[in-house]
């Protein structure tokens, strides 16, 4: 009897340490970080043996965002990569009843559009101005300074009306060294309340300011300065924004934007500012979606949605004075920014709460 449960823990031992999964290579081991990249992962062991009740397939994860698998044998796995912000990321691939296996730096992503450029969010940019509540009239100035020793380019650049262009997209704009441009280019779109602005950059050593003012009151304030939202400063998990007014004083407006996808939902949350606790449940509860119809790669918007904070204390409950607001992305791989702007009823004097 001693010596068949000897054979039966030999057995065991043997078939645990087989089923040890390993990987050798990871195959292409760089892609954009727009996703969508087909990468095939070697090794052993790769196939679960052990029975589960529901399927359990092999898990991959990029960085802290995990994928499924699209074919699977005991020595491949394929995959789609995700998006994700550009950068060297660890790879995890998880079999099921096993430790996962861990690929340190073992993919690159690449920034979008190759690595010539850097995307730059301009949160709200108008080619114009536009009128307000209150009687207000707004615009925005943006202002870009070339301090590199080198030309950079800009992207993508209108064709100008008494030019003819080159089929050759996107079209770009050269900025010597020194030089400064005062706003950009518009593009014809018809209207569709989509106030973001999407700028590729070719190089560092680039420096921007934009400004978004109310000019009917240009005496009492000289306007905001909006951030300008670079590549590795865009978020991919839940953002923060914190003490926003829940009064009748302010305008709340929330603005989300999306650059991985050209669609993708978001859960947002608000908490009583006042409560601090880690267990604080939310005295509200919606979702949005962000979306734009351009498909481009060199998309001149980033998908958009806006809420209306303050239209919320039109329902019957008592809200705090201030609320935390908490935005949580839905789909994996997303690249996103979120900020309220808070417009005083009496001055019209907008403030930012942005992510921390």
């Amino acid at each position: 009897m001693k010596q068949l449960i000897l054979l039966f823990t030999i057995l065991f031992s043997t078939a645990l340490f087989a089923q040890t999964p390993t990987v050798s290579t990871i195959q292409p081991a760089s892609g954009p970080s727009s996703g969508g990249t087909e990468v095939t992962i070697l090794g052993t062991n790769l196939l679960t043996k052990v029975q589960c009740i529901v399927p359990c397939p092999a898990l991959v994860t990029f960085g802290n965002i995990t994928v499924p698998v699209k074919s699977e044998t005991d020595t491949r796995l394929i995959v789609d990569t995700p998006p994700h912000a550009p950068g060297l990321v660890d790879v995890s691939v998880t079999v099921a009843a096993e430790q996962p296996v861990k690929i340190t730096n073992g993919f690159m992503f690449t920034s979008d559009h190759d690595d010539t450029y850097e995307q730059v969010l301009l949160p709200v940019y108008l080619d114009g101005t536009i009128n307000g509540a209150f009687g207000s009239v707004w615009k925005t100035d943006f202002w870009l300074r070339n301090d590199s020793d080198e030309a950079i380019q800009l992207a993508p650049w209108p064709c100008p009306p008494d030019l003819v262009c080159p089929p050759v997209y996107p079209l770009t704009k050269f900025l010597s060294s020194g030089e400064s441009i005062h706003n950009l280019d518009p593009f014809f779109k018809a209207p569709n309340g989509n106030p973001s602005r999407l700028l590729y950059v070719s190089k560092p050593g680039v420096s921007m300011n934009l400004r978004f003012a109310d000019i009917s009151r240009s005496t009492l304030n000289a306007g905001t300065d909006l951030p300008l939202v670079r590549e590795n400063a865009m978020r991919t998990g839940a953002t923060q924004l914190f003490n926003v007014p829940m009064t009748s004083g302010f305008r709340v407006l929330l603005r989300v934007y999306e650059m991985a996808y050209t669609s993708a939902g978001f859960t947002v949350r608000l908490y009583d500012q006042s409560n601090l606790t880690a267990s604080a449940s939310p005295v509200h509860v919606l979702t949005l979606n962000a979306t734009t119809s351009q498909t481009n790669d060199f998309r001149t918007e980033a998908a958009y949605t806006e809420f209306d904070i303050t239209g919320l204390m039109a329902l019957e409950k008592v809200w705090p004075a201030a609320v935390r607001i908490e935005i949580t992305p839905d789909r994996p791989g997303s690249r996103y920014w979120a900020f309220a702007s808070i417009t005083n009823n009496a001055t019209q004097l907008v403030t930012l709460s942005t992510p921390q």
